[in-house]
């Protein structure tokens, strides 16, 4: 630790530099914390000084950047300004805010509200809220906030501002027109700094200059009775309660460096001096009187990892840990910069205190299960702090747990009944899969006789050879030909298919497209159809069950669009997760408006039945609907849709 000759307060001046481990010499800002944790803003990261070790944090720790512009506390949690956003350190790590080049940063009770370099935000909890209040303030740099307890004052670029809320505002006064650059409430009075016009004293919104002998003035501290007057290249101006000169604290006198960024006075009346470019000055209060040391938990690891999910330091609650996290450390510090090496501390584990010692960690390995509470205790002096307590409880392990063990006799009992029991249904199970099979089969053959007698409707044959004959006796000979030809293709086909379980998706699609080609000559009213394929593979290659699409294709013609002019059937085959989906659609006038016009036939009725079952019983898996489609609450058709297992021939 350096020192540099000459007087401050009549007191020896102490420098910290990079020759005493400062890691940067370009400090912005310092504040103290609860525990007693000095922490440094600097243009290379959030710095820690304990009074005797510099501990750095960086964007490789979390945070949002490295060029730390502020930084203040409330409670155990950090607000860290820097010149990409906000950055908060709390017990759960770091959270980042990308934003603005933050100047200021006011904590109250409820809210947090960020001065930048374009107007002031709020700190919500997902991100950082734009406060409207106006243009002028909005638009421009603030420079710092302050809450007097009635109203929010605010230092602009431009202007100091008189704001009863930062949150929907009803009072918006403008105090005056200035380069404010920060705001001290003093009493009843609010101080006010510009960049080169002095002090300005506020009271009842009457504004009083006070001239001062330098410029670039950047802020103003209350220390001592006196105030701090710090200027970015005039080094420090020290005026007495009522503003009269006292001293100068600059390069001519006592500091190496005339630009001054902060200057502040810690819990033991120390004051620290940070600059632009020398790192910080410290003045140690050798008149303090000794006080109450705080002291807070750092850490708590349960089998050597940290608890990073509570706030240790105000966790209300018992810490349940199981059996096997029976080792548990602590570590705790109480920070007294004058009297660094004097501090000692003692622990209590439920009823077993230790002595006094230098030692700030504790380890417990192997603990029993049970309640345990946890308390520590710093002491500087004869000063002792007051004790920090931590409860947690260990659980009994679930082997010497009664329930444990009348549940394992239990089980055991279960399993033995569970062996006789699950032999017994074997023998009766193969007895029962022997005649369900037996069932099965004789179904199937059931449902492939009916599917076989009801593959093709007597009425539309005998509406076939009707349309022959009445080709015959127009003597429109050609179109004859090609009925009878088409006719006996799709009878040859259906003879053919009804002697084979399987057949390809090729022939499948043939036999629907001579059948619905069939039906166009002899139908009364014209339609179209449309048969699309959206495969992985050749048509051919896919198996499937004989005549399982023609009854719905049978029923969308003679119910769904016998009434229908421009009539059209589309039907698709897609496969999708291992099974073959086949839709049937058609813009009739929908199932039930179908029921109302006319009775289904019986045969008609009981292909589709039969169809139906010969789908689901091909495979557990598959599926069978029907229903209406429609535009609004207009019935616009109805769509029929399977699917059945994807089989290949290869």
């Amino acid at each position: 630790m350096g020192t540099i000759d000459g007087t401050a307060q009549n007191q020896p001046l102490k420098n910290y530099t990079q020759n005493n481990g400062l890691p940067s010499l370009h400090i912005n800002k310092s504040i103290q914390d609860h525990t007693g944790y000095l922490w440094l803003a600097s243009k290379n990261g959030l710095i820690r000084f304990d009074g005797d070790e510099f501990n750095t944090y960086t964007t490789k720790n979390g945070l949002i950047s490295n060029n730390i512009t502020t930084v203040a506390t409330r409670e155990n949690t950090l607000f860290i300004g820097t010149d990409k956003g906000l950055s908060i350190k709390d017990y759960r790590g770091y959270t980042n805010f990308e934003g603005n080049h933050i100047n200021a940063i006011l904590t109250t009770k409820n809210h947090t509200f960020l001065g930048t370099n374009k107007g002031i935000f709020r700190v919500r909890e997902e991100y950082l809220s734009p406060l409207r209040t106006n243009f002028q303030i909005d638009l421009n740099r603030i420079n710092d906030i302050a809450f007097d307890g009635n109203f929010y004052w605010v230092a602009t670029n431009k202007a100091l501002w008189k704001i009863d809320e930062l949150i929907n505002p009803k009072v918006l006064k403008r105090i005056d027109t200035d380069n404010y650059t920060s705001v001290l409430i003093h009493q009843k009075n609010i101080i006010a700094t510009t960049y080169n016009n002095g002090i300005q004293v506020v009271s009842n919104d009457k504004v009083t200059p006070l001239t001062t002998s330098i410029k670039k003035i950047t802020g103003i501290k209350k220390i001592d009775n006196q105030f701090w007057i710090l200027s970015e290249d005039e080094g420090i101006e020290i005026l007495d309660a009522g503003f009269n000169f006292v001293r100068n604290i600059n390069k001519y006198n006592t500091l190496a460096t005339n630009k001054i960024t902060d200057a502040f006075q810690d819990n033991e009346k120390n004051t620290w001096i940070t600059t632009k470019n020398n790192g910080i000055y410290f003045i140690q209060n050798k008149k303090s009187e000794q006080k109450k040391p705080t002291i807070s938990f750092e850490n708590i690891e349960v089998v050597f990892s940290s608890i990073d999910s509570i706030d240790i330091n105000n966790y209300p609650k018992t810490l349940q840990l199981p059996s096997n996290k029976n080792h548990i450390s602590f570590y705790y510090k109480t920070i007294n910069i004058n009297r660094l090496n004097k501090v000692t501390y003692r622990y209590k584990l439920n009823n077993q205190t230790s002595p006094w010692s230098t030692k700030n960690v504790v380890d417990f390995a192997y603990l029993a299960p049970g309640n345990y509470t946890f308390s520590a205790q710093s002491k500087v002096g004869n000063m002792e702090s007051a004790p920090i307590e931590f409860n947690f409880f260990i659980d009994t392990p679930i082997y010497k747990k009664s329930w444990f063990i009348w549940s394992v006799i239990g089980f055991i009992s279960l399993i033995v009944a569970l062996i006789i029991w699950s032999y017994v249904r074997r023998i009766q199970a193969k007895n029962k899969a022997k005649v369900a099979k037996l069932k099965l089969e004789n179904h199937l053959l059931s449902l492939e006789q009916k599917a076989l007698q009801l593959q093709m409707n007597p009425h539309f044959i005998f509406n076939v050879l009707n349309g022959i004959k009445a080709l015959g006796n127009s003597g429109k000979s050609s179109e004859l030909n090609a009925t009878i030809s088409k006719f006996a293709t799709l009878l040859r086909g259906v003879l053919q298919n009804s002697r084979q379980e399987e057949i390809s998706l090729a022939e499948e699609i043939t036999t629907l497209e001579n059948y619905i080609e069939l039906e166009q000559q002899i139908n009364s009213r014209t339609f179209e159809y449309a048969i699309h394929t959206k495969l992985p593979v050749d048509p051919e290659e896919v198996l499937i069950p004989p005549m399982l699409i023609q009854p719905f294709v049978e029923n969308s013609i003679k119910h769904g669009i016998s009434s229908t002019t421009n009539g059209k059937i589309t039907i698709d085959f897609f496969v999708k997760n291992d099974f073959l989906y086949c839709s049937v659609i058609d813009n009739g006038i929908g199932i039930e408006q179908s029921k109302k016009r006319t009775k289904v036939s019986s045969h008609t009725s009981v292909a589709l039945k039969v169809t139906q079952e010969r789908i689901q019983n091909l495979s557990k898996n598959c599926t069978f609907s029907i229903h209406e489609l429609y535009e609004g609450n207009k019935v616009t058709g109805t769509k029929v849709l399977f699917k059945i297992p994807f089989k290949t021939d290869f």
